[in-house]
């Protein structure tokens, strides 16, 4: 990395209750919306505005939302896509900081104040993510979300490796500020709006974590992760996050861009979808993706994980769909287990 990395200025403080924006963007999960919706009426904070963008959904949302229109601000759009709809909310809000929940997903009650005493504590950070529970399509907790997140200037990381360890779209909160900077979010790009809002904004100042679950990422047969083994989407989802970097890196003036032979993912995508690549390639993806985990920082059991998901992709081709289909465990269990 070259030395071209410069300070990053200071935004503007917020006092000790700033309004804050929550945005809900919602696509046929009337089924979970009342969750999503109740979990923002009933937080310890109080100062804050619900918007809730439904993206023209043929299920019983609309009426769902309908009934709360006394708590929050309704914006019916046609069909546009998560991007669009994220969009939308921004333009609608006025809050100091911004908030995002899915509608599948829904927040712990102390998510709000912690997120403002976060910000206030550290005027440096634009960006804070939390932790997560996983639940199932009753909200039984099934697991825990990453345990770890990286917090502080994230551009090295992002320059060198194309990620960090960041937080998901309803753990993720922004100063408004420094999120402006940022918009409009792309709504014609493979790579998803959460994952263009969390390596680009961080250009624009610190990245700050709450170690703690404060929301409640819903599991169920829409939404599960792994389970695409669409090389070319794939591949062009790294695609565009790399450009997305690089295009910020530019916006602010540094001269360092990502390499795409640094980005892990993407040199396993490319090598399963060649089908049989060097034995040089291989084992330097290997060892790319120990050493990518060992500067993120992430868990001995992050990094075992990744480096056998790449490495079934990398070493097997034959399996590396299946990986990628069904998941890293839901492949080792079909493979021990025959489950």
């Amino acid at each position: 990395m070259t030395q071209t990395l410069q300070q990053q200025s200071t935004p503007s403080s917020i006092d000790k209750t700033p309004l804050v924006s929550v945005i809900i963007n919602n696509y046929n999960y009337g089924r979970f919306l009342n969750q999503a919706i109740e979990s923002v009426l009933h937080q310890t904070y109080q100062n804050w505005e619900l918007i809730v963008v439904d993206d023209e959904s043929t299920d019983n949302s609309r009426e769902i939302i309908e009934a709360y229109t006394e708590n929050l601000t309704a914006i019916f759009q046609k069909n546009a896509g998560q991007g669009e709809a994220l969009n939308t909310g921004i333009a609608h809000a006025h809050g100091e900081i911004i908030c995002f929940l899915d509608a599948d997903d829904y927040f712990h009650q102390d998510k709000l104040m912690k997120v403002v005493a976060g910000f206030y504590e550290h005027p440096e950070w634009v960006q804070i993510s939390h932790c997560w529970t996983s639940v199932n399509t009753d909200g039984l907790p099934i697991g825990k979300g990453s345990t770890l997140l990286n917090q502080g200037d994230m551009r090295p990381l992002l320059l060198r490796w194309g990620r960090y360890a960041m937080g998901i779209t309803s753990g993720l909160a922004y100063r408004r500020a420094a999120l402006q900077k940022a918009l409009p979010i792309p709504t014609r790009k493979a790579a998803a709006a959460d994952t263009y809002l969390t390596v680009v904004v961080p250009f624009y100042g610190e990245v700050g974590c709450i170690n703690e679950p404060l929301m409640f990422y819903r599991i169920h047969g829409n939404n599960k992760q792994a389970r695409n083994d669409n090389l070319s989407y794939l591949i062009q989802e790294r695609e565009d996050t790399a450009n997305f970097i690089n295009q910020a890196s530019a916006n602010v003036g540094l001269a360092d861009r990502l390499n795409m032979r640094q980005d892990v993912d993407y040199r396993t995508l490319t090598a399963l979808q060649q089908g049989n690549v060097p034995w040089t390639e291989k084992m330097e993806i290997i060892w790319l993706s120990w050493r990518e985990s060992r500067e993120i920082g992430r868990s001995a059991k992050d990094t075992l994980e990744r480096l056998l998901r790449r490495g079934i992709c990398t070493l097997f081709p034959s399996e590396g769909r299946a990986v990628l289909r069904l998941g890293l465990r839901g492949y080792l269990r079909f493979k021990l287990f025959g489950q």
